[in-house]
């Protein structure tokens, strides 16, 4: 044989036996499941500047988006947000949803659970608005503000990084933000700041560690959590507390310095057998927040199921009237989300995939014609998020899918006879 031909005979032999001796390929790895993307419908976003915020002609371009809570501002004017990779995402539409524009905070600002209105987030009109991020790992407890729509944001300390229970401004300037700690089921410290710049600085008015209800001038105690707190003016404003049993208020004459207790709640017959009473937010319906109501809800252990009244009042909280609802027991994943009143007869209440009018302070309801479209995405998207009526036809309601963390915004300009997608 010739030398040439016996060493690649050699070569390929060795070549053989290396191929034979070598370990097996690695597996490609299976792919991972992935979380699944945060979606919701499309909008419509345009540059938010003085001059083309509402300008038809000004440039715009679409975004896909999760929303977990909005507030109507007026009848074509809303804000609308979610949190996505700890970043908070805020958009604000002065044409009845038409057109979005992007508010939100710098994404160096890290939010680690989405924010409530009321609770986290506050606006007085379209310019002037304020978001409380809580402090979390070595983040500190800071007030953003803006008194420009949302085109710049200011940021503030609090000085207390206790979890935020409320914030209520009655003006651009003056406000308060009320905190707490060491919290339970039924009570919780708490401790009351006030601002009169905007939220550019904030002083304590009140902490009730040192409560006494034989003290002449007592705090709000701290048996009871908050579920709303409510202004009427520099010195008038009403808190309303979650208690074993009934709901108690308190009243404050001198901007929150000082705190009484309100009206005593009665056991009405209707709430005699429940296990449970679960207290809802004041809501006022005029400006000078002297008319409003608040949910009460009867809740079994039985079922888990909610019967809900309502408390209404027409002296800025100084007396409240107990009124019976003849709607059913609710139950189900959105047994939790009461009725809701622009007036004190006028009110809505979601049942299942159908919507109830009361025009009678909920001593009858009347069952609305089923709507197609409401219908239809309630069954994509059985949560229901919020349920919100500006006047007796304008409306918005927030439902989502969670386990997929998808939502869908819906509108109504009728009443709740008619919605469509926003």
């Amino acid at each position: 044989m010739r030398p040439i031909k016996l060493l690649i005979l050699l070569l390929l032999t060795a070549l053989t036996v290396a191929a034979c001796s070598s370990p097996p390929p690695e597996p490609i790895p299976s792919p991972q499941p992935t979380e699944a993307p945060e979606e919701g419908q499309t909008i419509t976003i345009i540059t938010p500047d003085a001059e083309n915020i509402d300008t038809a002609n000004a440039p715009k371009y679409q975004i896909q988006t999760r929303l977990t809570d909005f507030e109507l501002l007026s009848v074509s004017e809303g804000i609308a947000w979610g949190v996505t990779k700890n970043s908070l995402r805020m958009y604000m539409t002065l044409n009845n949803g038409e057109t979005w524009a992007n508010i939100s905070p710098s994404s160096n600002i890290q939010f680690s659970a989405n924010p409530i209105y009321g609770k986290d987030i506050f606006f007085t009109d379209p310019n002037n608005g304020w978001i409380i991020r809580s402090s979390y790992g070595n983040t500190e407890t800071i007030v953003l503000r803006t008194h420009d729509g949302g085109l710049n944001w200011k940021v503030s300390s609090l000085g207390d990084d206790n979890p935020i229970s409320s914030i209520y401004f009655i003006t651009p300037q003056r406000g308060w933000l009320l905190t707490s700690w060491d919290a339970t089921s039924y009570k919780e410290s708490k401790a009351l700041y006030s601002t009169i710049n905007g939220g550019a600085s904030w002083n304590i008015v009140m902490q009730n560690e040192q409560y006494s209800p034989i003290s002449p001038n007592p705090f709000i105690p701290i048996p009871g959590v908050t579920t709303g707190m409510i202004f009427m003016n520099r010195n008038v404003g009403i808190a309303t507390l979650q208690t074993a049993a009934l709901p108690k208020i308190f009243m404050t004459s001198d901007g929150g310095i000082h705190w009484r207790p309100g009206q005593s709640f009665l056991v009405n017959d209707q709430l005699a057998q429940c296990d449970r009473v679960i207290t809802g937010k004041p809501d006022f319906f005029d400006e000078g927040n002297t008319k409003g109501w608040m949910s009460v809800g009867c809740q079994t252990d039985k079922d888990k199921g909610i019967t809900y009244h309502g408390y209404f009042t027409a002296n800025a909280g100084k007396n409240w009237k107990f009124a019976p609802f003849t709607l059913n027991k609710l139950s189900g994943i959105n047994r939790n989300v009461p009725p809701i009143f622009i007036s004190s007869y006028m009110g809505w209440a979601l049942k299942g995939n159908l919507l109830y009018q009361t025009k009678d302070q909920g001593a009858t309801w009347k069952q609305l014609p089923a709507s197609s479209v409401l219908q239809s995405k309630l069954s994509e998207y059985p949560e229901v998020v919020k349920l919100q009526f500006f006047t007796e036809n304008y409306g918005w309601l927030l439902i989502e899918k969670k386990e997929d963390k998808k939502s869908v915004l819906l509108q109504s300009v009728n009443g709740g006879f008619s919605w469509r997608v926003m």
